[in-house]
């Protein structure tokens, strides 16, 4: 079953890196909520802090997706840029719309939130840590101008038990794709 559930996540990271050619924009439009606002003009920065160590990025993708046994439901990837910093995050959020979205619960992976955090992506892309707990607060999501910002804590632990701490995680104004992608 981890094995399985690894295999998904690592999946969904390759595939937020390079999305299908037959992506198809959804006719459906979500009502944007207020205008993304930030204390900064900063677009599509994304930072955190790993143990006590500070990684500043960008986001790689940013988009909604949906998944062929859950019809009308939309969920959120958010993949920092591998190629700006070699600390990457990938988390699935099982919703697209402001509010907090928890890792850890029990279930099957595809049914609830999920993420991988990669020491180096891209040298070693199978050093991937899982969230095993933490949240991932979608502050404020804003389609027609296509921004998202946020903020996320969490544990992260590889199959061999070794744990990391990521905490002062923010997403300010990150780039939304317009396409929502259909697996």
């Amino acid at each position: 079953m981890k094995t399985s559930a690894y295999v998904l996540i690592v999946m969904l990271g390759v595939a937020a890196c390079n999305p299908p050619a037959d992506s198809k924009v959804d006719s459906k439009t979500i009502s944007p909520s207020k205008a993304v606002s930030s204390e900064t003009d900063e677009t599509n920065v994304i930072t955190f802090i790993v143990g006590k160590e500070p990684v500043r990025t960008t986001g790689w993708t940013i988009s909604r997706f949906s998944l062929n046994n859950e019809p009308g439901k939309l969920w959120l990837n958010i993949t920092s840029n591998m190629h700006d910093e070699k600390r990457t995050i990938n988390v699935n959020l099982d919703g697209a719309a402001t509010g907090t979205y928890s890792f850890g619960t029990e279930g099957r992976i595809s049914s609830r939130s999920h993420g991988s955090y990669y020491p180096d992506y891209i040298e070693d892309i199978t050093n991937a840590y899982s969230f095993t707990e933490g949240n991932f607060h979608i502050t404020e999501i804003d389609t027609m101008r296509k921004l998202v910002s946020g903020t996320f804590w969490g544990t992260v632990k590889n199959p061999k038990g070794e744990t990391f701490k990521i905490t002062g995680g923010r997403i300010r104004n990150g780039l939304l794709n317009s396409n929502i992608v259909r697996y």
